[in-house]
């Protein structure tokens, strides 16, 4: 489904806007690194992005913060991202740290209104490009969702959600870690599933399981976390370190976080 992307800066009047961010940097072999616009010399895109346009300095672990960058991105160009709902999953729960990065991002029009902006999909498109190869997996950065509309079943057919589901599980198959609807003993579940786990022998694994009265209550549950594909890798990496009840945690305090506050 097409929305309406702000572009404040109007990046999309002097730039190609499908292209990642930085496209207009050259090589050149004799300087040993990128090129730009005026001449001077750069390590990396990462190094441009974050001293040139984002104005930083090099005190911060670049590669480090380029990844939160990348994963706070990716995350809104899919689904409108709570400020309680960042506080959990980016933050740490530490509030003050949340409100100033997501002003930040607001102040660097890489975000409007919680919306991405052009530019700051082309940001998304290029660090998505640079990053390392041992670094965690990452879901693709266009995938189907649901978005509720009206009534009980959100306006959409059991054969629409049904559609959708099955394209995000299998989006999932090139993941570490993926969810999938099986069931448990004849009873409909979700289970979340890592590959190549262990040192001697790499072996799939069942990490965490929730299962449910019946399939419209699983394809609910499903479709929510379903909603948010570019976290399984770090909700896998946690089940894996610290137990399924971590992650159940984490899950029951995101799931809270996305509620509408009273009154607001």
């Amino acid at each position: 489904m097409s929305k309406w992307i702000p572009d404040p800066r109007g990046y999309a009047n002097e730039r190609l806007v499908d292209l990642p961010w930085g496209y207009w940097l050259r090589k050149d072999p004799d300087a040993k690194g990128l090129v730009d616009e005026n001449g001077e010399v750069w390590e990396s895109l990462r190094h441009y992005l974050w001293h040139v346009r984002l104005s930083m300095g090099s005190g911060s672990n670049l590669d480090l913060a380029c990844e939160q960058l990348l994963a706070v991105l990716h995350a809104a160009s899919n689904r409108r991202v709570t400020r309680e709902e960042a506080v959990h999953e980016f933050f740490f729960e530490v509030w003050r740290e949340s409100w100033h990065y997501l002003a930040w991002l607001e102040g660097q029009d890489l975000t409007e209104g919680g919306e991405v902006t052009v530019e700051g999909r082309a940001i998304l498109r290029m660090l998505a490009a640079t990053r390392g190869r041992d670094v965690a997996d990452l879901a693709p950065l266009d995938f189907p969702t649901l978005h509720p509309w009206n009534g009980l079943d959100h306006g959409t057919t059991r054969a629409q959600r049904e559609q959708v589901m099955a394209e995000l599980e299998a989006m999932g198959r090139a993941l570490r870690y993926r969810f999938v609807r099986e069931p448990i003993a004849d009873r409909p579940a979700i289970k979340l599933i890592g590959s190549e786990m262990g040192h001697n022998i790499p072996l799939t694994r069942v990490l965490w399981t929730l299962t449910f009265v019946d399939d419209y209550a699983r394809d609910r549950q499903f479709a929510w976390i379903a909603h948010r594909l570019d976290r399984w890798q770090s909700w896998g990496e946690l089940a894996a370190e610290h137990g399924a009840r971590a992650l159940s945690e984490h899950l029951l305090l995101l799931k809270f976080a996305h509620e509408p506050i009273d009154g607001v």
